[in-house]
């Protein structure tokens, strides 16, 4: 779980809690609903502050059971008017489980995405103790975890593979994308998903060095992607540009696996390896010409080995 910075509204309602879980007595459901209806009253107004100052009187068992999830829905409501959206996930977190029957859930969850949202886009934070898009990443990871069906879930997917991507993290970033293309496959960011599941399989290779495997899946999932023929110039170019670079690692490393078996008295294993670098697919590559030399000569030398 993320940690934040307590803010000065929580501090205060930190204390008004703890003063209140000794004193607080049940009122009746009338005083009581009261009460929230004046808070309520203050939210639609904006007057945070005061939403506080109302709810105090209602804090944990002081408020009758069926207005709890008023009451909660109220206080983050103010929260967030006050840029305290750290505060206002954490009442709302536990919402489905204390309210499974609310009709609020709606409005909760829409909530619950516009604070992951906007403390995913904030740049605050101080040192390594706390971050507004460390936050922001657990409170989107909370809702696609515990609200899958919500219609957000896609922009959630988007925004936590990225977020996945840029810490170099790209095992969980193409598990974020292919989640947004298996589940929401009618989504806007279908498109970018696919893109960005292939990049993440290109970033995540070293070189000529890595699986071959991987390469190949990495140049299967580009070229599908270019198929659907993006809009986006500087997209179609990065995904070219990474086909390219790909197949040069690709043509390389049957290249070094050639002249292992070469080095070794091979003739099949080279040929074999050679013969896959001389392929259509890498005809445009830097070393498809060295490739066909080599085969040729070795042909040539072994003609009973030639396939």
């Amino acid at each position: 779980m993320a940690t934040h910075r307590l803010p000065t509204t929580g501090v205060r309602l930190f204390f008004l809690l703890m003063v209140g879980a000794c004193a607080a007595t049940p009122l009746t459901f009338p005083a009581a609903e009261e009460h929230l209806v004046k808070a309520e009253a203050c939210v639609v107004a904006g007057q945070w502050d005061e939403v506080h100052s109302l709810l105090g009187d209602l804090e944990q068992e002081a408020c009758p059971k069926r207005l709890r999830d008023r009451r909660d829905l109220a206080a983050a409501i103010a929260y967030r008017g006050q840029n305290e959206l750290w505060e206002a996930f954490r009442l709302l977190e536990t919402f489905p489980d204390l309210y499974p029957h609310s009709d609020l859930r709606p409005t909760v969850v829409e909530m619950v995405w516009e604070i992951g949202e906007a403390l995913a886009r904030s740049d605050r934070g101080f040192l390594f103790f706390w971050s507004d898009e460390r936050a922001g990443r657990t409170v989107l990871e909370h809702l696609i975890t515990r609200h899958p069906e919500t219609p957000r879930l896609a922009d959630a997917l988007r925004i936590l593979g990225d977020m996945a991507f840029v810490d170099t993290d790209y095992e969980l970033a193409q598990q974020r994308y292919r989640d947004l293309m298996l589940n929401r496959p009618e989504s806007e960011w279908f498109g970018y998903a696919q893109f960005r599941f292939a990049m993440s399989i290109v970033a995540s290779l070293e070189g000529p060095e890595y699986d071959l495997d991987r390469m190949q899946l990495a140049v299967r999932e580009l070229k599908d992607f270019l198929t659907t023929k993006p809009e986006n110039p500087e997209i179609v170019q990065t995904a070219t540009a990474a086909v390219a670079q790909v197949l040069e690692w690709q043509i390389d490393r049957h290249l070094r696996i050639a002249a292992f078996y070469r080095r070794v008295g091979n003739v099949p294993g080279q040929l074999h390896h050679l013969g896959i670098a001389t392929g259509d697919e890498f005809a445009a590559t830097t070393r498809h010409q060295e490739a066909v030399a080599a085969r040729n000569e070795l042909r040539n030398a072994n003609p009973g080995s030639a396939p």
